[in-house]
Order: C-alpha cells, then sequence, then structure tokens
C-alpha cells in the first residue's frame, strides 16, 4: 500500500453529515463524513459528469445533487439505474485528529 498520504483538516471540521471538497495533486475529491466515518470519493457524478459537492449524504451513501443519483461511500457503487459506473474511492486516515488522503492509491470499486 502506498504511503503517500495528504494531511487535510482537523476531524473537527467536518461535522456528521457534512462534506468538504478538496482538490490534491490535481485531483478533484470530496470527503465526507458519515455518521462519524469519514470517506473520501471523487467530486463527479458518473452519471451527468455533475459535482457530488452539496449533495445529501444519509446512511452511508450520497445522492448527487443535480439528480439524486446515489453513491455507496465506502464503495463507490450506485444504486439504482441512472448509472453502472462506480465512483473512484480514496484511502482516508485519522492521524492526531486530522484527516490525511492517499489519491496514488486510489481504487475502483
Amino acid at each position: 500500500m502506498n504511503s503517500e498520504y495528504t494531511r487535510l483538516f482537523p476531524v473537527a471540521d467536518l461535522s456528521p453529515g457534512q462534506a468538504k471538497a478538496v482538490e490534491i495533486d490535481g485531483v478533484d475529491l470530496l470527503v465526507c463524513n458519515a455518521k462519524g466515518d469519514f470517506y473520501a470519493v471523487q467530486n463527479m457524478c458518473t452519471h451527468q459528469k455533475a459535482k457530488l459537492e452539496g449533495g445529501r449524504i444519509r446512511n452511508c451513501f450520497i445522492s448527487c445533487p443535480v439528480h439524486g443519483v446515489m453513491f455507496d461511500l465506502k464503495t463507490g457503487v450506485p444504486k439504482g439505474t441512472m448509472t453502472t459506473i462506480p465512483l473512484k474511492t480514496y484511502d482516508l486516515r485519522v492521524v492526531d485528529e486530522h484527516l490525511e488522503v492517499c489519491v496514488k492509491d486510489n481504487t475502483l470499486a
């Protein structure tokens, strides 16, 4: 596993149900807090290429704010029939109460 992590921001800066967009090495990410669990996914819906920022987080899914396509934050897998293309997911960890992400070691669900 790649150990190239980038420190983002304190865990306390992202309340449950919130998401924050960040760009790391040219990669547009969305860092999400789903009931105290943190995830990083690409900030682009695979349905019609709309930003996911501003989408609602519920039960470990994020909904695209444009058409409501839902994606599993753990795996990136979409729910429903609007798209079958999963989101890219990124390894995220907590170190010293800060979130850190690795964009070099991303995975497709």
